[in-house]
């Protein structure tokens, strides 16, 4: 881009090459906070979608009721009930969040209705009958199965919060995981050992013939009289867990900003050792007419020229590595698409160039006070 701006564009290009030591450690710092910030919006990305696809094609429903995150007290058993007996509703499925632990390891099992599971989610089963799981029988995923060598029939030892102990044998083994987690168990079975009764989620199915606005209004009617939980479609349901994500990661822009910061501030102080040495030949380039205001740019045009070429590469490694990572994940963690944040990484290029403009403010100002006499008789 410098080039395009005749002779300062030029002359600030230059002077950005001819020393490329003290260039890169000016862009080193950028080189670093960029590909953080690229790792970071690759994975959280990937990860956004990954989410939208599995429940996109995972989950049959139409209407989804969590409970409040922050009461903790989980949604009414009555209120699953309610919902079921609603003539605009034709299947339901209450969720609850199971801890125990497997040969000393914690996991998290989710309790439910293992037909209504089958009717409202495609969970990829690949052996066995989740429909037809029975009270002391437990799903598992393939990864699940495989890390711990289990086979449907084989059998699997729970400990439970109440220090209690119980066997269940596997009687199905299904592929998609990212919704329910490794294990899935009847609700029966965890009612006795659970702390208080209450479910984290319903799971909706509208009847044939009923609008989504029907079955809101009538889904929330019911929710009214047991605390008022929130009643999302499956894109709004989408939007929140991948709106989690997204928090989070502002939170790390959010501190990857004060590292930029700093990476400018030393730009801008290379800038000013550069102009100090450079005193004699600033000199002589405004004794042979180079004015006040094109001396300025010239600085101005180096300092984003460093600025670019450090967010450029940083950019670059941070996405290499958001992609590595991905696919070192996608086996295990449930990633099942990359995405490259463009937006993101266009928004931080862009960002890039204001900056390297405002680092170079002062030591551009610097340079056109130069007296020109004083600067061509150093030496």
């Amino acid at each position: 881009v410098a080039g395009t701006r005749g002779l300062v564009g030029q002359l600030a290009r230059r002077n950005a090459m001819r020393n490329p030591r003290r260039t890169s450690g000016a862009a080193l710092a950028l080189v670093i906070g960029a590909s953080v910030v690229a790792l970071f919006a690759t994975f959280g990305s990937s990860l956004s979608r990954s989410i939208d696809e599995t429940v996109s094609q995972s989950f049959g429903g139409d209407l989804v009721v969590m409970a409040d995150g922050f009461s903790g007290t989980g949604l009414s058993p009555e209120l699953a009930k309610g919902i079921d007996r609603l003539p605009e509703v034709a299947e339901t499925v209450a969720l609850s969040n199971v801890i125990a632990t497997v040969d000393g390891s914690t996991v998290y099992p989710t309790a439910g209705d293992p037909k209504a599971m089958a009717n409202l989610l495609d969970l990829d089963v690949q052996q066995g009958d989740l429909a037809q799981l029975p009270s002391g029988k437990v799903a598992v995923t393939e990864a699940y199965a495989t890390d711990h060598d289990l086979a449907v029939g084989d059998a699997l030892t729970m400990k439970f919060a109440d220090d209690t102990t119980s066997t269940f044998r596997v009687g199905a083994v299904f592929g998609v995981g990212e919704l329910l987690g490794d294990i899935v168990m009847n609700q029966a079975d965890w009612t006795p050992h659970a702390p208080r009764a209450g479910n984290v989620a319903i799971l909706i199915g509208l009847a044939d013939g009923t609008s989504l606005d029907q079955g809101r209004h009538a889904v929330e009617a019911v929710a009214k009289d047991h605390g008022s939980p929130t009643v999302e479609d499956r894109d709004q349901y989408i939007d929140r867990v991948a709106g989690q994500v997204n928090q989070l990661l502002t939170l790390v822009y959010g501190l990857l900003v004060l590292a930029i910061l700093i990476a400018l501030i030393g730009l801008a102080n290379t800038l000013s050792l550069s102009i100090h040495e450079r005193s004699r030949e600033l000199g002589l380039l405004r004794a042979v007419g180079l004015t006040r205001g094109k001396l300025r740019a010239m600085v101005r045009w180096e300092s984003v020229i460093t600025a670019v070429v450090g967010t450029v590469v940083g950019l670059g490694v941070g996405t290499f590595l958001g992609w590595g990572l991905v696919r070192a994940l996608s086996a295990q963690e449930g990633f099942v698409s990359f995405q490259m944040p463009t937006a993101t990484l266009g928004v931080v290029l862009v960002l890039s160039i204001g900056a390297g403009v405002l680092a170079a403010v002062r030591p551009a100002h610097r340079a056109a006070k130069l007296d020109v006499l004083a600067a061509i008789a150093e030496r």
